[in-house]
């Protein structure tokens, strides 16, 4: 509303009005408000309101501006000077007209109404009533308001700490596995150098035994007895099946225990060049016991479609941390489906080089999946779609953490009818 504006709307009102900026500039006054602070407008309008009232000047700019923070009117009291040196006590109403703005600030709209001393008082005494109550309130907010922060900055703290305890639960489990890697190798290191050494002396052994049978084609009925007890010629196949059975088992272990030392990666620098589908395969040999037919399941089936990938300089031992997190929210979502499903557990793990700076792993499950509703939460820290007592709600927070160190992203598709996919980009150098 412009000055001519109000003008043309107040003169015809028989209430003093005045139109009054924020900071108490006067803009306008009709007729019935020249009367009462007995000056011209001309006087009037471009002062300020403050010079024509008793009040403080703080009061009187603090109601102007509650007014212009408000669309309700405003209730509130002044005193006008009179020439005769009383004042005239005035039970005012104000609201705002236009919004507060850089180009155009608050405009109050103001209606005087005379009051009797008596009137006056009772009106202060409610006016005080209700500032004190606004000010309890304000309190109340501001002591809210810093609860809120002392929690904010407590839950920050606390997931700090957790966080720290679940990559010290990890480096413990790290150091733990290259503990046993380490004790599981010198054994079968020991076996399995050996064991080319019982290959030689079994067909030295043999051989000595067809050629004392080529010598001696008629032995003594002691021997002959002996050669039927003992089955002679069925001991010479099955001692060399039995031999190789111990190499291949050996050689299984030794397998294990790389894919151990692998996922423990204590030995190694904090950032090196590495085979990413070794830490794959090292996590799913940890979690192989998980895989196994259970009373959950009947086995569930790892399908791995590797591409070709060139090493990727990144932390291992932070790297086998995510995919460890993530093939057991795998493992777990398969464990929590419904019974009765027709189809077979699967884990689908895909990898391929999107472009000369990326790689791309996708981890995928046919599990009940996860709402939609949720999934702009799932990295959060301590939100978890797991009953309590089970896991932190941390994993998916402290593996999107890592990825986001190492410059790379991690997301998530899911879908009730086809189960949950994260797919994780990581760049070959960051």
């Amino acid at each position: 509303m412009t000055p001519d504006q109000f003008l043309m709307f107040a003169q015809v009102l028989p209430e003093p009005m005045l139109l009054v900026s924020s900071t108490g500039e006067i803009l306008a006054v009709n007729q019935p408000a020249v009367k009462l602070f007995s000056k011209t407008s001309k006087v009037l309008i471009g002062q300020c309101l403050t010079e024509f009232v008793t009040d403080s000047p703080e009061k009187v700019i603090d109601y102007l501006q509650v007014c212009s923070q408000s669309r309700q009117m405003i209730l509130g009291a002044i005193t006008i000077h009179q020439a005769q040196g009383e004042g005239i006590a005035c039970r005012s109403q104000g609201a705002v007209l236009q919004p507060r703005s850089h180009q155009c600030p608050a405009i109050n709209l103001l209606r005087l109404e005379k009051r009797t001393s008596d009137q006056f008082v009772v009106l202060n005494q409610k006016i005080h009533a209700l500032s004190k109550e606004i000010q309890h309130r304000q309190t109340i907010q501001a002591e809210f308001a810093r609860s809120n922060e002392t929690l904010k900055q407590t839950l920050i703290k606390l997931q700090n700490a957790l966080e720290v305890v679940q990559k010290e639960k990890m480096s413990g489990l790290r150091q733990l596995v290259a503990g046993i890697a380490h004790e599981i190798n010198n054994p079968i290191s020991f076996i399995y150098g050996n064991l080319i050494h019982a290959r030689e002396y079994y067909y030295d052994l043999i051989k000595l035994i067809q050629l004392y049978q080529k010598e001696y084609p008629h032995p003594s009925q002691v021997i002959q007895q002996e050669i039927k007890v003992i089955d002679l010629e069925f001991l010479q196949k099955d001692m060399q099946k039995l031999l190789q059975s111990m190499q291949t088992g050996s050689e299984r272990i030794a397998e294990i225990v790389k894919s151990l030392r692998n996922f423990s990666r204590l030995d190694e620098a904090t950032s090196k060049a590495v085979d990413i589908h070794e830490g794959i395969d090292a996590a799913l040999m940890i979690l192989q016991n998980r895989l196994n037919p259970s009373d959950r399941h009947n086995g569930i089936e790892v399908i791995k479609e590797y591409g070709e990938l060139p090493w990727i300089y990144c932390s291992p031992g932070q790297l086998n941390q995510v995919f460890m997190n993530l093939l057991n929210n795998a493992i777990d979502a398969l464990e929590e489906a419904e019974p009765g499903q027709n189809h077979p557990c699967r884990i689908w793990i895909r990898t391929e080089q999107l472009s000369d700076r990326y790689i791309t792993i996708r981890i995928k499950d046919n599990g009940s999946g996860i709402p939609s509703q949720i999934h702009d939460q799932i990295f959060d820290p301590f939100f978890s779609t797991k009953p309590v007592g089970k896991g932190t709600g941390l994993g998916l927070s402290i593996s999107y953490q890592i990825i986001e160190s190492h410059g790379g992203q991690i997301n998530v598709m899911s879908d009730p009818a086809w189960g949950t996919e994260f797919s994780i980009e990581l760049p070959i150098v960051y």
